[in-house]
């Protein structure tokens, strides 16, 4: 692909037909080429990489390189450009969703992919033995229909605004895996097991240390990738990672510590910063389940007892914003009126004496029932700003009497601990989906193991209003029923929501073409190329 082209131009023309005869030539190109590899540092091995079965953001941003899907999402979260699906069209009822596929799609091992791998995904999908995380937004897709190898239907059993985002979410599996086991069991299949047709393919993954992917040559837009191969090296340390990325042992970095932004602006020219508005919002969650967070007053005056802009100012440096609802600016439905509740901490003291939480004995921590508020709070290991998160709200509620014990947890433990709900509260955070929908984190429904509704958190009012909202064509009139719900998730304080955060991700400047955005940092990582000075 031609980029800017710069001539060099000779005084003599003389000169210049000898330079040329001589086989000497000035003119420089700036185009894609292939070869090279990107070493990716992150502090976080993955829980997995089959996409039947892993709820990890990370693995998510992997599997879709070695995934298709039906479409492929942009980045204003609400358009889509083709994919697997060459072009797509409605019945005039909107009941029907065509999808047309293209022909020149192969598995990595040599099968064709066809309309029949989709079928069989789809199936898989809405079978709740598969344990999916994502069923529910199958919900109101009845069947589908092959038309042949390359055509498939889409039926509906209403017309609603995200028909098109609820086909396409979840990338296509491949029919002669899914045919080998049962369903049940295909979420078990490790990813060395599974025929991929994306732009690359995994070429190893040793766990702890690093996951490596090379080109896959059976890519159907031919020539890409550029790179060669794609290594995420794991190294459970941020500062460590930040070192080996500004001594050049790693190329490419996400959600640099704030505090180090400045260096790399003024002292590192050969990497190039990518800050821009993420899906991306922390918080700290309070397990409803466990007796001391049932209460929502009692959620309510914890928040007030925790500054957050504080947290902000000195743990993120400005590059986050006090965050009041479960939707990020960025999405289409999101409630910017609501005010964060007060940091207050008489007031939380306040509410906490009313329902029962005093310091009956004098030695400074609160009681009740003869039993102190004293709870773990729980992140992952790794992760500084979490960390350093886990001391603050540990002084900050020493303070109105509450005891915090601190851990930070290897991120599959710590994976593990949060999905299975044996834990009291937790450092963490979310990246969104595109879609307004709250059901997937915060239904009655979504609570358990199998969904992400980790906090245990229910309220009936969210989702009959959620079920309206979510099934509203016109935008303008399901906004302020988004709105309400904001509201009502924010009163009830499931979450001390901390802040929405902006991309801090560098880049080696060897590479081109690198285009984050907020569907992921590796996009299209297909298009990524690397200087022929800059190649390892």
């Amino acid at each position: 692909m031609a980029r800017n082209v710069t001539i060099c131009r000779l005084g003599l023309i003389a000169l210049l037909s000898a330079l040329l005869a001589a086989g000497v030539g000035c003119a420089k190109r700036d185009r894609a080429e292939r070869g090279g590899t990107l070493i990716v540092g992150e502090i976080n091995d993955y829980e997995g990489l089959n996409p039947m079965s892993t709820t990890d953001a990370h693995a998510r941003d992997v599997y879709n390189l070695l995934f298709l899907s039906l479409l492929d999402e942009q980045s204003d979260l609400l358009n889509f450009a083709p994919r697997l699906a060459q072009s797509w069209e409605f019945s005039a009822d909107r009941l029907d969703l065509t999808f047309r596929l293209r022909p020149d799609v192969y598995w990595s091992d040599g099968i064709p992919v066809t309309a029949r791998d989709v079928a069989a995904t789809f199936a898989a999908q809405k079978d709740s033995a598969t344990q999916w995380a994502s069923r529910h937004l199958k919900a109101h897709i009845d069947s589908v229909s092959v038309i042949d190898d390359h055509t498939i239907v889409y039926h509906y059993a209403m017309a609603y605004p995200y028909q098109v985002m609820d086909a396409n979410d979840g990338p296509i599996m491949p029919k002669h895996a899914l045919d080998r086991v049962s369903h049940a069991e295909f979420g078990k299949l490790p990813i060395e097991q599974l025929p991929t047709n994306g732009p690359f393919k995994l070429h190893s993954w040793v766990k702890g240390q690093a996951l490596t992917l090379v080109r896959n040559e059976r890519y159907y837009e031919k020539g890409k990738p550029y790179l060669e191969k794609v290594i995420f090296k794991i190294i459970p340390d941020q500062m460590t990672l930040l070192t080996q990325l500004k001594s050049g042992e790693i190329d490419c970095m996400e959600m640099i510590p704030p505090a180090e932004m400045q260096d790399i602006r003024n002292n590192h020219p050969e990497l190039t910063i990518y800050d821009f508005p993420t899906r991306l919002y922390g918080y700290i969650g309070w397990n409803a389940s466990k007796p001391l967070f049932a209460s929502a007053r009692v959620r309510t005056a914890l928040t007030m007892a925790i500054d957050r802009a504080l947290i902000n100012e000195n743990i993120y440096y400005g590059f986050a914003q006090e965050c009041t609802s479960p939707f990020p600016p960025i999405i289409w439905a999101y409630n910017p009126n609501i005010k964060p509740v007060p940091y207050d901490t008489a007031e939380a003291r306040r509410i906490l004496a009313e329902e029962g939480y005093r310091d009956t004995n004098g030695d400074g921590w609160l009681e009740k029932s003869g039993k102190r508020f004293e709870f773990d709070l729980i992140t992952n290991h790794g992760n500084q700003l979490r960390s350093d998160i886990l001391v603050t709200v540990q002084d900050m509620l020493k303070k109105i009497g509450i005891k915090v014990n601190v851990a930070a947890l290897e991120w599959t433990v710590f994976l593990e601990r949060t999905k299975s709900g044996n834990y009291d509260a937790q450092v963490n955070a979310w990246r969104v989906g595109g879609k307004a929908d709250f059901a997937p984190i915060w239904s009655c429904e979504a609570r358990g193991s199998v969904g992400y509704n980790r906090v245990n958190y229910c309220n009936p009012l969210v989702d009959s209003l959620n079920a309206v909202a979510t099934g509203m064509l016109d935008f303008e009139k399901a906004k302020p029923i988004f709105w309400r719900i904001q509201e009502l998730i924010y009163n009830d304080q499931p979450y001390t929501f901390l802040n929405f955060q902006r991309a801090r991700n560098v880049v080696n400047r060897r590479f081109r073409d690198v285009k984050p955005d907020a569907i992921s940092m590796y996009h299209y990582l297909q298009d990524w190329w690397v200087s022929p000075e800059g190649k390892k």
